[in-house]
């Protein structure tokens, strides 16, 4: 499977805690990251087609060739998420079911005690221009992505904190777009806030608000 850009260098961050004395199943587990990772960055521009090959991967594997008995639960739960996605006929199924995906990871994760470990999320990308302003976004939501993952609240309220803190992005006049600009910065303000178990249901509507805004900006899947 070919990488964005973005999945490749956020694939870097991801240390497999607990997984470095077999390799097969830091293997497994870091094809599982960039598969989901791939799922999350095509909905983030409202690709749910794009979304769906690697969600169907997700379906056909396990992360591990073993399970905990406690463990295969969130298993299930994420193959559900990722046939969900795959069968998805809009973006807001696909995002819904992306935060139940994320969800399912971060408890597996937490169960085993065996998660992933991310670099510290560090400062947001700076500058004034609408590139600028994008880039920070993407930063952020990714931060948050693998707050979720990784069940790191310190990575999660780095990311939302990074739009949060921001000004809404200016658009002329009342446009649709001004409004999803305004939508997504008070969307982070929450998530911010937001406890641990509501984490997911709000990374999804943060990801339909970017898919609509990406979609009216032409900005989307080609």
């Amino acid at each position: 499977m070919r990488l964005s850009p973005r999945v490749a260098a956020a694939a870097l961050t991801l240390v497999v805690a607990s997984c470095a004395t077999a390799g097969t199943a830091g293997d497994r587990m870091f094809d599982h990251f960039t598969r989901a990772s791939s799922v999350q960055s095509a909905l983030i521009v409202g690709d749910v087609d794009g979304a769906r090959r690697p969600a169907s991967w997700l379906a056909e594997h396990d992360a591990v060739a073993t399970t905990a008995p406690g463990d295969r639960g969130w298993i299930d739960a994420l193959r559900t998420a990722s046939v969900e996605i795959r069968d998805a006929t809009s973006v807001d199924e696909a995002a819904d079911a992306t935060g139940r995906l994320a969800r399912s990871c971060a408890g597996c994760h937490t169960s085993s005690n065996a998660g992933p470990r991310f670099r510290p999320a560090g400062e947001p990308p700076e500058g004034d221009d609408r590139s600028s302003h994008m880039t920070r976004n993407l930063w952020a939501m990714d931060r948050m992505w693998e707050g979720l993952i990784g069940a790191s609240s310190d990575t999660w309220e780095a990311g939302a904190r990074a739009i949060a803190d921001e000004e809404p992005e200016s658009f002329s006049g009342g446009s649709a777009v001004a409004a999803l600009a305004r939508a997504i910065h008070e969307q982070a303000t929450r998530a911010e806030r937001t406890p641990t178990g509501n984490r997911a249901e709000v990374y999804a509507d943060l990801l339909k608000t970017c898919a609509g805004c990406h979609t009216l900006v032409g900005a989307g899947a080609d």
